[in-house]
């Protein structure tokens, strides 16, 4: 894999922490009147995204100084509650992370409710001090007025859509802060479109309100008016503790959508997770151009474009990191900045391209920030 860096094209986010060096003071690390500041962890189940956010985030908070200067290990894929274990045992000086504080709903409806119970129930008894909440499940059930404890709400594809937060301005809520990027997919699918020049795109999807949100669909739809392309959609299995069945309702779907479309947009979905080489599989033996929604770890596997993951997740490992900072040192979650957008990098996978007699055009070569089967 080759990789190169593109100045021009940053995130808001990173620009605004690259080139706002005081911001940091509002996020020097201190205790809580002598004690360790109590950090809960909750999430709808495992998925690398979540893996991707947590492991960016620990770095930011090592090179904030609210954790100490020890190198963490290298996750990059799907497991319950990623990092927690590691953090509870470093013992940071100013943050304590307690297991029995950190929750995973492994994707399980009556678990879910549990958790949320529990977590509730400590935040009205002012046993924590601030949550991580890790995706929309989460970011659902804590971004309300049931306790006033401090939230950051991080990987979710639609906070805004999802009811999470009000806009991309104002969370709605003076204990909330989510972050958003609000044009992000259709950056996505515009690229995909200009690149591929497809005239039917395949998308698989759960059919619940978050799924259609995991999604996309919205914009999904909004850019197949703007550019001229119909959809062909198929439903998975997704948000469930069974992952077989998951699994293969996911492969079953793109089998069936590589039959009929010219191209696939991949979401987010567990299942990919899991099945990304096979995914990926099934769409080069019918040579069908493909891009993950996602990031660049699909890219790897086999898929052909996405968006560069190298840089997007180290730039929201700092914000994040910067975020948790200052709500610490006393800034209201309401009023931080929320709008965070992902670099516009792309990753190309060059091998997937030969297999599928798909001819990348040399601009885009040119500026890939990641570039795979060489």
């Amino acid at each position: 894999m080759r990789t190169k860096a593109i100045g021009f094209m940053t995130g808001v986010c990173f620009l605004a922490i690259l080139f706002t060096p005081f911001v940091f003071a509002k996020s020097t690390p201190k205790l809580n009147d002598g004690k360790k500041w109590r950090i809960a962890y909750y999430e709808g189940g495992p998925y690398s995204d979540y893996t991707e956010e947590m492991r960016t985030l620990v770095h930011g908070l090592i090179d904030l100084g609210w954790l100490p200067d020890i190198d963490p290990p290298e996750y990059h894929k799907e497991m319950p509650k990623p990092y927690i274990e590691w953090l509870h045992t470093i013992k940071s000086p100013y943050l304590s992370f307690k297991p029995e504080n950190c929750y995973s709903a492994n994707w399980d409806k009556q678990l879910r409710l549990t958790c949320r119970n529990e977590l509730l129930k400590k935040l009205k008894n002012s046993e924590i001090d601030l949550v991580i909440a890790m995706g929309t499940w989460a970011g659902i059930d804590l971004a309300n007025n049931e306790h006033k404890v401090p939230v950051l709400v991080l990987s979710t594809s639609d906070p805004i859509e999802a009811g999470i937060i009000r806009s991309a301005e104002d969370s709605g809520l003076d204990h909330v802060t989510a972050r958003v990027d609000p044009n992000r997919y259709l950056r996505q699918l515009r690229m995909f479109h200009r690149i591929a020049g497809f005239s039917t795109l395949g998308i698989a999807f759960e059919d619940t309100p978050d799924g259609r949100t995991y999604s996309a669909m919205d914009e999904v739809q909004t850019i197949a008016k703007e550019m001229n392309f119909k959809i062909r959609t198929c439903k998975v299995f997704d948000t469930t503790p069974d992952t077989q069945k998951s699994d293969r309702s996911c492969l079953a779907c793109y089998r069936e959508l590589s039959e009929n479309v010219d191209a696939v947009y991949v979401t987010g979905l567990t299942c990919v997770d899991r099945k990304a080489k096979e995914i990926a599989d099934i769409f080069i033996s019918k040579r069908i151009p493909s891009f993950s929604m996602v990031g660049s770890k699909f890219v790897k596997e086999g898929m052909l474009f996405s968006i560069s993951s190298d840089s997007g997740y180290a730039a929201k490992g700092k914000y994040n990191a910067n975020k948790i900072g200052e709500i610490l040192n006393g800034t209201t979650p309401r009023v931080l900045n929320q709008i965070c957008e992902d670099p516009l990098e792309i990753a190309v996978n060059i091998k997937t391209a030969q297999k599928i007699h798909f001819s990348i055009p040399g601009g885009i070569l040119k500026i890939a920030a990641e570039i795979y089967g060489e």
